[in-house]
Formats: C-alpha cells, structure tokens, sequence
C-alpha cells in the first residue's frame, strides 16, 4: 500500500510537471538572424561586411559593392550602388538571393511594404524574388500577379493595390540570380 501511495504522488507530480506552462515557446528564425547573416554572411559569391555588401560570384550583372540601404521585412535588404543602382538580397541557406532593380522598382517594393502587412509582405516579396530568380526579369510578367500574391490571403482593396504596383513596376527589374 505504502509503494502504491508513493507511485500515486510521483504521477500526480510528473502529470503536474509536464503540464504546466514554463514560458517556453518554440518559434521560427525571427528577422534579427537574416538581418545579422545579412551584415557578416559569407557565401563563395558574396560577402557581407556591416552595411557593406560586396558580390563577385554573378554570372551576370550582379558583381560590385553594395551599400545597405534599408531592411526588407527581416527576409533580406535592399542595398544601393555607387551609380544609384539598387539590388534586394535575400539569404537563403547556402545562396544569397539578389535582384538587381531601378529606382522605379525600388519604389514599387516600397509602396508593396506600405500597403501589406509582414506576413503578407514575406510571402508577396518571396515569390517575387523567387518568379524573378527562376524566370529571369525580362520574362517575368507582373501585369499577372496570380503568382506573386499566391500564399496570401490579402482583402480585395489590397490585392487591386498590390497589382497596380506591380503592373506599374514591370521592367524596373533587370536581373535575378542565386549566388552560392
């Protein structure tokens, strides 16, 4: 009876134990790792150094150094030339995701950010990122945005906002590439 009774208290405080609430939460990478892979990551083709973003790995048009200009959405930054060029750049595992832009793009993923909010945004900047990469910028189409705004379930207003963005932009991306 007594061994029964001391099983009985050690379930009852295991039970108690593994259901109480620490305080504990399990979470994604939040934007302050990119951001900080961002200011010191080192890829072959690219490497970052503070604000300073230097890429010699482009098969393209891509090779240069870079100045930090501002954070997009803790997925990657948009950085500026000596020449006034923009490109965003995004880590993604052993890659670094670039898009080479004009001011007028530059403009567009601004007035993007503006309207959306961040889970909308990451999911919207990802798949334009990803469409430019995987298609090349002179094919994409983004008159069609069925492909940019998959993966968000943003209101009508905002999806007509989003598209008149991007119809406008379209051409002000110029190159996309995955530099390893």
């Amino acid at each position: 009876m007594k061994t029964l009774s001391i099983i009985s208290i050690i379930s009852i405080i295991l039970l108690a134990s593994c259901t109480k609430d620490y305080g504990v939460k399990i979470t994604k990478p939040g934007a302050d790792l990119i951001l900080a892979k961002m200011q010191s990551g080192n890829w072959s083709g690219a490497s970052a150094n503070g604000n300073n973003l230097t890429i010699s790995g482009s098969t393209g048009s891509l090779n240069g150094s870079y100045n930090f200009e501002e954070p997009v959405l803790g997925i990657g930054g948009i950085y500026k030339d000596s020449n006034g060029g923009y490109i965003m750049a995004a880590p993604a595992g052993d890659s670094l995701h670039v898009v080479k832009m004009d001011e007028n793009a530059k403009k567009a993923v601004d007035a993007i950010l503006d309207v959306i909010d961040k889970e909308g945004g990451e999911a919207i900047v990802g798949n334009l990122i990803s469409s430019i990469i995987d298609k090349g910028a002179d094919k994409i189409d983004l008159s069609n945005s069925e492909e940019i705004l998959k993966g968000t379930s943003l209101p009508a207003d905002k999806k007509a906002e989003i598209e008149n963005i991007l119809k406008n932009s379209n051409g002000g991306f110029t190159a996309g590439e995955s530099i390893k």
